[in-house]
């Protein structure tokens, strides 16, 4: 009677792995693409917020480009302090007269209104050095509100 017992929940759990496997191969490309990058993304927030990857964090949260803003928007309301409240940007205006646009961000949506600026073009309130609360707040409404009145593919404009 236990090896009956044993090899049915073998099975059991045997067809659930296949058909967890098929609902993720089943899920579309565009899903499977979003949490992947909303995972990407979260795990740079967490990067941030150490010293020693920090800079790191923030370069491949840029290097996330337009496909990262949609996820870089939904985790924004983030109010944690920064360990180097430092980040160096490249400048890519055409009529740049710097090499890199630096800035002293004190919590993590001050960075993260940097790095957005800087894939999007699109400004919404400069927090990039610290702010109020109130203009935090007011900067985050304005990226929401970019991200419900354009389409994903439209997230980057230039300058």
């Amino acid at each position: 009677m236990k090896l009956k017992a044993a090899i049915d929940f073998r099975l059991i759990a045997t067809m659930l792995a296949v058909l967890l496997i098929f609902c993720a191969e089943g899920m579309p490309a565009q899903i499977q693409r979003e949490r992947t990058i909303d995972e990407q993304v979260a795990v740079l927030i967490t990067k941030m917020l150490n010293k020693l990857t920090e800079r790191q964090a923030f370069h491949d949260l840029e290097a996330l480009g337009c496909a990262g803003v949609p996820a870089i928007i939904g985790q924004m309301d983030d109010r944690r302090s920064l360990p180097d409240p430092n980040i160096s940007l490249s400048n890519n205006y055409p009529e740049a007269f710097e090499e890199t646009r630096s800035y002293e961000p004190k919590v993590v949506v001050d960075a993260l209104a940097a790095i957005l600026s800087q894939i999007t073009g699109q400004d919404f309130g400069f927090i990039y050095n610290g702010a109020s609360e109130p203009e935090r707040k007011k900067t985050i409404q304005g990226w929401r509100g970019f991200l419900r009145n354009r389409p994903t593919s439209k997230s980057c404009g230039s300058r």
